[in-house]
């Protein structure tokens, strides 16, 4: 799996606000992400001179240096939430960076995961309890999780289809979205010739710039994903050993535990 654990970031602010107010506020831009939750009622947005109307549930992330304006339409209203922080390095992609191609976010399957968190932020920002700073690190870590877990349902920054030569750029946008996907994926049936249709590219040419960026290939990556959270399930003894194969993507348990044994030198059942 992707290690996250270097991943926390620092709050710069966690800023919840009512706006019953018309107006516009200035173009601008911040050397740092931030992102903004319309948590009820809509707002329009202006983002790299492309408009949005933002309603109720949906999410907006701003990369450092993109420039936004958020209008208020007469006869509205909204409460949203504006956290910016920085000093959050992901694996492929650099300091400060979310991979997303574009500000307006598809959670997808995460939207009520996520929206539960950001109630627990607004209740914990109107407060000053002991440990206040550490849980709103915590809970906009959570956050940023199930943003990253969303991706699959977003197309990545450089993201396109390819033709040709494509620049380094390119190529690791693709793999990253693959890479981001294997990870939130892995116990599903996951077939590669399927996830390179989805990113426009043959099943060959994802397994060579995969190997190329990654050390490996696109199947064996899958299969150490699948391993190691294996090894994490197997000591709970509440799972069978065919629970355990199905959670992490085998449907067949006596394949599972043939491969479990070449992957680790011994059995699912002396794991645990």
């Amino acid at each position: 799996m992707l290690d996250l654990a270097g991943s926390v970031p620092e709050i710069l602010y966690v800023f919840p606000y009512t706006n019953h107010k018309p107006g516009t506020s200035p173009y601008h831009q911040h050397d740092f992400p931030e992102i903004s939750i319309m948590v009820q009622g809509c707002a329009d947005y202006r983002i790299a001179d492309r408009y949005y109307h933002i309603t109720q549930g949906q999410v907006l992330v701003f990369n450092p240096h993109t420039w936004h304006q958020e209008t208020q339409p007469v006869g509205t209203s909204s409460e949203q939430v504006h956290i910016g922080f920085r000093h959050f390095v992901l694996p492929g992609i650099g300091s400060d960076q979310l991979p997303f191609a574009s500000s307006v976010i598809d959670l997808g399957t995460q939207q009520t995961a996520f929206f539960n968190v950001v109630d627990q932020l607004i209740q914990e920002s109107s407060q000053q309890a002991l440990g206040k700073l550490l849980l709103e690190q915590s809970l906009v870590t959570t956050l940023l999780v199930y943003l990253l877990r969303a991706l699959p349902e977003n197309a990545v920054a450089d993201d396109q289809i390819l033709g040709g030569e494509e620049s380094p750029a390119e190529s690791q946008a693709v793999v990253t979205q693959a890479l981001y996907y294997l990870n939130a994926h892995y116990a599903e049936d996951v077939s590669l010739a399927q996830l390179a249709a989805d990113l426009h590219v043959s099943s060959a040419h994802l397994s060579r710039l995969f190997k190329t960026v990654v050390g490996q290939t696109p199947s064996n990556y899958l299969t150490d994903i699948r391993m190691r959270r294996a090894a994490q399930l197997l000591p709970n003894d509440t799972l069978t050993i065919k629970e355990v194969a199905g959670r992490v993507g085998y449907s067949d348990p006596l394949y599972f535990s043939k491969l479990f044994k070449k992957y680790f030198g011994r059995s699912p059942s002396a794991q645990r």
